[in-house]
């Protein structure tokens, strides 16, 4: 496995902990804006992880 590789699999698994998180964070949020806040912060995170799922080094 590639430098690389290693790297973008170790980002990713950072970055699910932060989704994690921030699943954390919406389900304890009050005001509907930082809820929307949240959930476009999540989707993002989430792309991301799907643009680097099919990284091949």
């Amino acid at each position: 496995m590639g430098k690389a590789k290693q790297q973008v699999d170790q980002c990713m698994s950072t970055v699910q902990g932060a989704v994690g998180t921030l699943q954390q964070a919406l389900g304890s949020a009050e005001k509907q804006d930082n809820k929307n806040r949240i959930q476009q912060a999540i989707n993002s995170l989430n792309s991301a992880m799907q643009q680097l799922s099919g990284f091949q080094d």
